[in-house]
């Protein structure tokens, strides 16, 4: 009888838990927000789980565009957000912009797009996901814990720390400057120019030296680094 009342207590409350969120709460939301960017030059942006692009967009705006998931990722315990209340926060600081969700379990696709003018920096950070970067900025930082990573642009300087996955990393040949490159396990390599490439037993590590001014500095703790530099012109 005891062992009854304990099985009975159980289903009830599995029952209350799985009945407890919001009917709505694990829906799908997009949101949308442009920013007149004619005072920004710099643009930061945070996520914790899910994906970001960032390409190169028209005019003097920055369009964000973020699709909303709800999805637990800090306990099966902890509740699950309405995510058409949610929005973009835009903060502004001086000419620095910085976007984000500022809520917990939910699952972030972001698409940003950025204007015809070239910004002064880019900052990226992501906890969980993949990112993929298209559009230029005088400096491009990139600081993501786990998931693929690749950085396509023509010019500036560009900086990344990936802890576990695949990064890539391509430019020109004329706008590079001192590359440098280390894996802790995972493989290193250099395409484009004669420069060093040494293995041991679990990772690798690259250098050269291109033919510009911007420096290449990459960083990946578990997973594969690719940095190759084309022939494309500078703009």
């Amino acid at each position: 009888m005891r062992i009854s009342r304990i099985l009975s207590t159980t289903a009830a409350v599995f029952l209350v838990i799985s009945l407890g969120a919001p009917a709505n709460a694990a829906g799908e939301a997009t949101k949308v927000r442009t920013i007149d960017a004619q005072s920004i030059s710099s643009v930061t942006l945070k996520a914790g789980v899910g994906s970001v692009r960032v390409e190169p967009g028209s005019g003097d705006t920055i369009e964000a565009r973020v699709v909303l998931r709800a999805k637990r990722t800090t306990g099966i315990f902890s509740s699950l957000p309405d995510v058409e209340k949610l929005e973009i926060s835009a903060t502004t600081r001086g000419d620095q912009l910085e976007l984000d969700v500022d809520a917990k379990n939910i699952h972030e696709d972001w698409v940003l797009k950025l204007p015809t003018k070239k910004m002064s920096a880019l900052e990226i950070m992501v906890g969980v996901g993949d990112v993929k970067v298209t559009a230029p900025a005088k400096r491009i930082e990139l600081d993501l814990g786990v998931g693929d990573a690749g950085i396509d642009v023509v010019t500036g300087a560009i900086k990344v720390s990936v802890g576990t996955g695949d990064l890539r990393i391509k430019t020109a040949l004329s706008n590079a400057g001192e590359i440098k490159g280390t894996t802790g396990v995972g493989s290193a390599s250099l395409k484009g120019i004669e420069g060093t490439v040494k293995s041991n037993a679990v990772g690798g590590r690259v250098s050269g030296q291109g033919g510009g001014q911007q420096p290449i500095d990459a960083t990946v703790g578990v997973g594969d680094l690719s940095i190759e530099l084309d022939g494309k012109s500078l703009p």
